[in-house]
């Protein structure tokens, strides 16, 4: 990857942090405003348990999305952004243009969501453990 494509990388992923952590700050004062609002109505604690839900996933979202983009800048500083975390091979320069934050080329990226999936799918009739969570 050449210097100029690198540097567009670096100031995509610095601003994609920047905007990641401005939502964060808004949502936690949202959680804040929501906590402090007092209503004995069902109605409105249905409505403020729904929001609070919402953003309270919103928040992990965004957390997820901040880290993966934190290791993608650490990565260009070690010189190993578009190189594939899992396999080593590059990145398909179309994928880091899409997503600057991808850290598995494409390839490992299915294979890691196959994974990921066929753990949560349980067969009819049977019982999950705990652990496997």
């Amino acid at each position: 990857m050449n210097a100029k494509k690198m540097e567009n990388s670096r100031r995509r992923l610095s601003s994609e942090c920047e905007t990641l952590i401005k939502s964060i700050n808004r949502n936690r004062l949202a959680v804040v405003e929501i906590a402090t609002e007092k209503t004995e109505d069902e109605g409105d604690l249905a409505t403020i348990y729904s929001e609070r839900n919402i953003l309270n996933s919103l928040h992990e979202s965004e957390f997820a999305r901040l880290r993966f983009s934190q290791e993608a800048l650490k990565a260009l500083e070690r010189g190993q952004y578009g190189e594939c975390a899992q396999c080593g091979e590059d990145i398909d320069p179309k994928r880091l243009e899409a997503l600057p934050s991808a850290t598995l080329c494409l390839g490992c990226q299915e294979a890691s969501e196959r994974k990921f999936a066929s753990l949560r799918l349980v067969p009819a009739g049977q019982k999950v453990e705990e652990d496997a969570w």
